[in-house]
């Protein structure tokens, strides 16, 4: 009865840590986009964007690869 709690608990601490691993680098990466194209360096806020999508999805797939383990 209480492995149950248990494991449940483990499941919602590890979705937790992959959420917060995904989206704090997407939230801090957008604020740093947004300054550089405000100040007008377009230029270099269209290349951060396109190296944060590269990021997202690479983090999208380690959190992929991390709940699979954690289901096994």
């Amino acid at each position: 009865m209480v492995m149950k709690y248990v494991l449940l608990t483990v499941l919602i601490a590890a979705a937790t840590v992959v959420a917060v691993v995904v989206f704090s680098r997407a939230v801090g990466g957008g604020f740093v986009t947004s300054a550089r194209a405000v100040t007008g360096n377009h230029s270099e806020a269209a290349q951060m964007h396109a190296r944060q999508q590269s990021d997202r999805s690479a983090d999208a797939q380690k959190a992929q690869a991390y709940s699979d383990s954690m289901s096994k």
